[in-house]
C-alpha cells in the first residue's frame, strides 16, 4: 500500500494546487509569487526548524489567542470540572492573506474546533444550527433597488465575526497546540468556551442570531421572504437597506453621514475595525461599479473569467475565441454510456462548476449552455469537452459584460411592477418583467427545457434554465410548467417588493409565446379535459389569474427573452436577446 510518506506527499501537491489556484484568482495581475510553500497543514510545519516564516505564524496564532482573550470566548478551567462532558480537540489553520497583485498582507491563524465530532444533544441541539445568508437572488434585488432610489452601497467586515458571538451551552475544548497549560497540581487544564469558535456546528448560526437582535434591536425589519434582507426608515425618510451574508455587511444609504451613522449602530455591538465601511467594489466574487452621476450599478466577473480562461483554455484556443460568438453550436449533444475523457487530461466536473458560480452570479446568457453540459457530468467524451472549451472561450471573449441596474428616468425612482407592459427591447427601465418559455421535447429523453427571466431596472434580478424532470405530452403542458416555475418565482419577488414598499397593486404579467397555455390559464376554475394529468399546476396558475396575482401576456416568440434559456440559438437571433438582457457589449 500507500506509505504515509508518500501519503502526505500527495496530499501537500493537492493543497499546494488549489492554493495555486486561489492565488490566481484573487489577483488582478499575473504577477504571483508561485515560489511561496503551500499554507502549512498543521502546527509541526511552523516550528523554527521547519518553516522559515516560523515568526509570522506565531505572532498570528498569538494574535488569535489575543483575539479570544479581548473579547471572553473562554475560560482555562481543571480538567475535572469538564468530567461527564464531551471535550473536543482543536488545531490550527493556517492561510496567507493576498492583494489584489498576489503580494502576501497578512498572515491568519484561526482556531479550529473538531466540531465534526460533536455529540447532539451534549453540546449542540441538532434543531438550532440554522444560518442563513443572503441569496444572490436577493442580493441582486437590493442592488437593483440601490440604483433606483440613488443610494450608494458601502460594506464592512466584522472583525473576528463567531469570537463574538455567545453560546447557549458551555463546551469544552483541550489548549491548542502551543499554548497548552497546567493547574497548580501539574495536571492537564481544558477550555470551558462561552462564545462560538470556528469549526462548532452552531458557531454561524450563533453569529446569525447575534447579528439578526442587534438589528431588529436598533429598530432595522428583516423581510421575510429573505431573513438576510433589512429594512429601516429613519426619522427624517431617509432609507437604509441591509445584506448580511455571514460577517460581511452590505448596506445601502443616501449619504455619508448616514452611511457612518449604519456603522456606528453595527459598532455598538460587533467589532469592526477602522478602514471598513467604504463604498463597495467587490462582492462574494463579483466586482460592482457603481456610478451614483449616471445611476447605475454594474456587476461583473471578468477577473474570475479571464483567470479560469488561462488556467484551461491554450494561447491557440484564447486566441480562437475571438470568433466564437455563442456559448454552444446548434447541434445537440448526445449523451455517452461511459467516460472517454479521464479526469486526468481534463477535469471535466470542476470546469462545469466554475462555470456554474459563473452563470448563476452573473453571465445568465450562458445559462442554457452550462446547463446542457452538466447533463453529461458523469460520461463526458472529447465532444464534451470541446463543447466546454467553446463556452469558456465565448466567455472570454465577452468577459467585460455584465448586469447593469439603472436609476429610472421617470416614475419616482422607485421599482413600478410591470406597468403598462413595456418590453425591456424599448428600454423600459425600473420594472420587474417576466419572460417565461419551454423548448418541447428537445432533449434525447424527450423531456423539455424551462427558462424564465425577471428583469427589473434594466437588468436580470432571477432566471432559470432546467430540464423538465418529467416528459409532458404537449407544447401546451411544457408551456405550463415554465409558467408555474416562473410565477412562483415572481410572486416571491413581487412580495418581498411590497414589504419593501414597493407595490402598485397591479398583477405581475408574465410574457408567454404560446397562445394555448395562455387560453388554459384564463379560462377561470374550469376543469380542462385534455389538461388532466396536469391538473393541479394548471390550476394553480388559473386561480393566480382569478385572485389577480398574475396577468399572462402575449409576446411574440421574436420578443421572447426566455427563449435563450431554453435552446441554442444562432448568432443573430443570440446577440438580439443577450443584449436586451445584459445591454450591448461595452
Amino acid at each position: 500500500g500507500e506509505t504515509p510518506a508518500r501519503a502526505f506527499t500527495a496530499s501537500t501537491m493537492l493543497h499546494f494546487a488549489e492554493q495555486s489556484f486561489n492565488k490566481v484568482l484573487n489577483s488582478t495581475t499575473l504577477e504571483i509569487d508561485f515560489a511561496l510553500s503551500p499554507d502549512p497543514l498543521k502546527f509541526e510545519e511552523v516550528l523554527p526548524e521547519n518553516c522559515p516564516e516560523s515568526d509570522q505564524w506565531f505572532e498570528a496564532m498569538r494574535d488569535e489567542m489575543k483575539s479570544m482573550e479581548r473579547f471572553g470566548v473562554f475560560k482555562r478551567i481543571h480538567r475535572s470540572e469538564a468530567r461527564g462532558h464531551q471535550i473536543l480537540g482543536c488545531r490550527w489553520v493556517y492561510k496567507r492573506k493576498f492583494n489584489r497583485f498576489g503580494q502576501v498582507t497578512r498572515y491568519r491563524a484561526r482556531l479550529v474546533a473538531q466540531g465534526f465530532l460533536q455529540r447532539a444533544y451534549d453540546s449542540y441541539q441538532p434543531d438550532e444550527l440554522y444560518s442563513p445568508v443572503v441569496h444572490k437572488d436577493t442580493l441582486r434585488m437590493f442592488l437593483s433597488i440601490c440604483a433606483a432610489e440613488n443610494l450608494r452601497v458601502y460594506q464592512a467586515d466584522v472583525k473576528a465575526a463567531f469570537l463574538q458571538a455567545p453560546l447557549r451551552e458551555t463546551i469544552f475544548l483541550r489548549c491548542p497546540p502551543g499554548f497548552a497549560s497546567k493547574a497548580d497540581d501539574g495536571s492537564e487544564e481544558v477550555l470551558a468556551l462561552d462564545k462560538a469558535v470556528y469549526g462548532l456546528k452552531q458557531s454561524s448560526a450563533a453569529f446569525w442570531e447575534a447579528m439578526s437582535a442587534h438589528l431588529i434591536a436598533s429598530g432595522y425589519k428583516s423581510i421575510l421572504g429573505d431573513p438576510c434582507l433589512f429594512r429601516k426608515v429613519l426619522p427624517d425618510g431617509k432609507l437604509i437597506l441591509v445584506c448580511t451574508y455571514i460577517d460581511d455587511v452590505t448596506y445601502g444609504v443616501s449619504d455619508q453621514a448616514t452611511a457612518d451613522y449604519v456603522l456606528g449602530e453595527l459598532r455598538e455591538r460587533f467589532i469592526i475595525e477602522e478602514g471598513e465601511g467604504k463604498a463597495i467594489d467587490f462582492l462574494l466574487g463579483m466586482a460592482v461599479d457603481q456610478d451614483i452621476d449616471a445611476g447605475t450599478i454594474r456587476l461583473n466577473m471578468e477577473l474570475a473569467i479571464t483567470k479560469l480562461c488561462h488556467g484551461i483554455l491554450t494561447e491557440h484556443e484564447l486566441a480562437k475565441s475571438a470568433s466564437v460568438d455563442t456559448p454552444m453550436l446548434l447541434a445537440p449533444l448526445l449523451k455517452q454510456t461511459e467516460r472517454t475523457v479521464p479526469k486526468s487530461d481534463f477535469d471535466y466536473l470542476s470546469v462545469v462548476g466554475s462555470l456554474l458560480h459563473i452563470v448563476n452570479c452573473v453571465r445568465c446568457d450562458a445559462s442554457y449552455a452550462v446547463g446542457v453540459l452538466a447533463r453529461h457530468a458523469n460520461s463526458p467524451g472529447p465532444t464534451h469537452v470541446r463543447a466546454a472549451k467553446r463556452v469558456l472561450q465565448y466567455l472570454y471573449r465577452t468577459r467585460s459584460l455584465g448586469i447593469t441596474y439603472s436609476r429610472p428616468s421617470s416614475g419616482g425612482n422607485v421599482p413600478v411592477m410591470y406597468e403598462g407592459a413595456t418590453h425591456p427591447l424599448d428600454n423600459g427601465k425600473n420594472l420587474l418583467q417576466t419572460f417565461a418559455d419551454s423548448d418541447y421535447a428537445a432533449d434525447e429523453t424527450r423531456r423539455s427545457t424551462m427558462g424564465y427571466v425577471i428583469m427589473l431596472n434594466g437588468g436580470p434580478i432571477m432566471w432559470s434554465s432546467v430540464l423538465g424532470k418529467t416528459v409532458a405530452m404537449s407544447t401546451c403542458e411544457a408551456e405550463v410548467n415554465a409558467a408555474v416555475s416562473a410565477s412562483k418565482d415572481a410572486l416571491h419577488l413581487n412580495r418581498m417588493l411590497a414589504e419593501l414598499g414597493y407595490s402598485n397593486g397591479k398583477p405581475l404579467q408574465i410574457a408567454e409565446d404560446n397562445a394555448a397555455c395562455i387560453a388554459q390559464a384564463e379560462t377561470g376554475l374550469r376543469h380542462v379535459r385534455n389538461a388532466r394529468h396536469y391538473a393541479v399546476r394548471l390550476r394553480f396558475l388559473q386561480e393566480l389569474v382569478l385572485n389577480k396575482e398574475v396577468a399572462f401576456k402575449y409576446c411574440p416568440t421574436n420578443y421572447q427573452l426566455a427563449d435563450i434559456f431554453t435552446k441554442s440559438l444562432d448568432k443573430d437571433k443570440f446577440v438580439q436577446f443577450r443584449d436586451a438582457i445584459l445591454g450591448p457589449m461595452p
